[in-house]
C-alpha cells in the first residue's frame, strides 16, 4: 500500500468503513447493560440497530447528490464530525427515545462518510491502482466486525457502555484532521438535479415500514406499529407512481428486469441470508441471557463467527470452480442452518463452549459462503447500463434485509415471552425464535435452489471501467 500514490486517501477511506462497521459491531454485546440502565426489556433496543440501518438506506440515495453539490472532502469532513457529536450524544442518552434519536442521527452521518470516503478514493486514484486500492479498503470491514464483539464485550465488562461510543469521539478526530492535512480540495461538480420528491418519499415509505415492523415488538394490537406500517405502504405506492413518471428519478428499476438479480435482491437469495442478519440480535442476547456468559466472553466466541467469515473468503472461488456454483451454494447454506439449529438446541455441560465455538465458526463460514454467493450472482448478468442502477437497489436491499433480520428476531422473541407469560425472552424462548429462523431459511433455501444456474456464466470481457461510472457505482455502495 505504502507504494500507492493515492495512499493518502486509502487511508482515509478504510478508516471510514471501519469505524462505521466497528460502532455496530461493539454495540450488540452491550444490549442487556443498556437494557437495565435505561430499565427498559432487552428486546426493546432492536430498535436502536434497526433505526440506525434504516437511516443507511434513507440517506444513500442523496449521498452522491450531495458530494457533487458541496465537495466530496468537504461533506466527508461534515460527516465525520456529525458522527463524532451524535457518537456523543449516544453516550449522554438517559432513556430509551433519546438514545434512539441519536442512533439515527449517528446512521444518517455514517451513510454520508462511508461512501463519500469510497468516492474520495476513486477520485485520487489512478485507475491502475484502483483494484488494490479498493481491496485494501474493502480489509476493514471484515476485520470490524470480528474485532467488535470482543472490544465490546472488554468495555462492558470493565468500563461502561458509554464509552462504546466515546472511543468514536478520538477516531473522528484523527479522520477528520488527517482528511484536511492530506487530501486536496476538491471543488463542487455541477450535480445531477436531485429527485426531492423521490427521495422524499423513498425514504419516508422505508423509514415507516421498516420502524413499524421493528415496534411489533410492542404487541400485535398496539396501534403504532401498524399505523407505520400503513403510512409507510401509502408512501411507497406514491413513491412507485412517481418513479416510474418521472424524468430523472432517485431510483431506476432497470436491474430488476434480470431474473438472478430479482432472486439475490428481493427473493429467495435475499431471505437465504436473513439467518445470518437475525445473528446480530439473536446470539449476542442468547450467549448472555440464556447460556450466562460474560459480556468478555460472548464477544470473544463471536470471533468465531466472524473469524470464520474472514478465512473463507480466499476459498470461496476455488470452491465454486471445483464444486459448482449451486451445489457450493445450496451445501454451504443448509450447512450453516445445521449449525445454528445445534446452537439453538445445545445444553449446558462441560463442553459447551468449545461445542459453540466450532458451530459458530462453521456458521460464520457458511454466511461468507451464502453471500459472496448472492453478491456474484447479482451482477454476474448485469449489463453496463443497468450496472449503476443494480448496485444502488443492492444496496439498498442489503440494508433493508440486516434491518428485517433484526426486527423479525425481536418480533418473534416477544411474541414467544407473551405466550408464555413473561416480561423478557428466556432460554426457552431464544431456542425456538432460532429454530423459526432456521425454518424460514430452510424454506428459502429449498426455493432458492430452482433459481439459481448451476454455474454462472463466465464474466464477458470488459472495457476499462470509466472512472464516472466508477464514482456513479460508489455513490449507492455502503457494503
Amino acid at each position: 500500500m505504502l507504494e500507492l500514490k493515492s495512499r493518502n486517501a486509502v487511508l482515509v477511506a478504510a478508516s471510514a468503513m471501519f469505524m462505521a462497521q466497528l460502532d455496530g459491531a461493539v454495540l450488540v454485546i452491550a444490549l442487556p447493560r443498556i437494557a437495565r440502565d435505561f430499565h427498559v426489556p432487552v428486546i426493546s433496543l432492536s430498535l436502536s440497530i434497526t433505526i440506525y440501518l434504516t437511516m443507511l438506506v434513507a440517506m444513500l440515495p442523496i449521498s452522491g447528490w450531495c458530494a457533487d453539490r458541496f465537495g466530496a472532502k468537504r461533506v466527508f469532513m461534515a460527516a465525520t464530525l456529525g458522527f463524532a457529536f451524535f457518537s456523543l450524544c449516544c453516550a449522554l442518552s438517559t432513556g430509551l427515545y433519546s438514545f434512539v434519536l441519536a442512533r439515527a442521527l449517528q446512521g444518517a452521518a455514517a451513510a454520508l462518510f462511508a461512501p463519500v470516503g469510497r468516492l474520495l478514493l476513486l477520485r485520487q486514484t489512478p485507475k491502475h491502482e484502483l483494484v488494490d486500492a479498493l481491496a485494501i479498503t474493502a480489509m476493514p470491514m471484515l476485520i470490524a466486525p470480528t474485532l467488535g464483539p470482543s472490544l465490546g464485550g472488554f468495555i462492558v465488562q470493565y468500563a461502561r457502555w458509554e464509552y462504546i461510543f466515546l472511543l468514536n469521539l478520538p477516531i473522528s478526530v484523527l479522520l477528520f484532521l488527517a482528511t484536511r492535512a492530506t487530501i486536496p480540495r476538491m471543488e463542487p461538480e455541477a450535480p445531477r438535479k436531485l429527485d426531492i420528491v423521490g427521495a422524499i418519499l423513498v425514504s419516508g415509505a422505508l423509514t415507516a415500514i421498516l420502524t413499524g415492523i421493528d415496534r411489533l415488538v410492542i404487541g400485535f394490537d398496539a396501534l403504532l406499529p401498524w399505523g407505520l406500517i400503513l403510512g409507510g405502504l401509502v408512501l411507497a405506492g406514491a413513491a412507485w407512481l412517481h418513479l416510474e413518471s418521472h424524468s430523472s428519478p432517485i431510483l431506476t428499476f432497470g436491474a430488476m428486469r434480470n431474473p438472478g438479480f430479482r432472486t439475490a435482491a428481493i427473493g429467495a437469495g435475499a431471505v437465504v441470508r436473513l439467518p445470518a442478519r437475525a445473528m446480530l440480535l439473536g446470539l449476542p442476547l442468547m450467549l448472555q441471557l440464556g447460556f450466562g456468559f460474560s459480556p468478555l466472553w460472548a464477544g470473544v466466541m463471536l470471533i468465531a463467527l466472524n473469524g470464520g467469515d474472514l478465512v473463507t473468503k480466499p476459498l470461496i472461488k476455488p470452491a465454486f470452480d471445483r464444486y459448482g456454483y449451486r451445489r457450493t451454494t445450496i451445501a454451504g447454506s443448509l450447512t450453516g442452518l445445521a449449525a445454528l439449529a445445534f446452537i439453538a438446541l445445545a445444553r449446558p455441560g462441560a463442553m459447551l463452549a468449545p461445542l459453540l465455538l466450532a458451530a459458530l465458526t462453521v456458521c460464520g463460514i457458511a454466511r461468507s459462503l451464502t453471500f459472496t454467493a448472492m453478491t456474484s450472482l447479482s451482477f454476474s448478468s448485469l449489463t453496463a447500463s443497468t450496472m449503476t442502477s443494480g448496485n444502488i437497489i443492492a444496496s439498498i436491499s442489503m440494508q433493508i434485509f440486516n434491518a428485517l433480520g433484526v426486527s423479525i428476531t425481536a418480533v418473534i422473541l416477544s411474541v414467544l415471552a407473551k405466550l408464555g407469560g413473561r416480561a423478557e425472552p428466556a432460554m426457552i424462548d431464544y431456542r425456538h425464535a432460532m429454530l423459526v429462523i432456521v425454518l424460514i431459511g430452510l424454506a428459502a433455501t429449498i426455493r432458492l435452489r430452482n433459481q439459481i444456474p448451476e454455474d454462472l456464466a463466465p464474466a464477458r470481457p470488459r472495457m476499462r471501467e470509466d472512472p464516472e461510472e466508477a464514482r456513479e457505482r460508489a455513490r449507492g455502495d455502503l457494503d
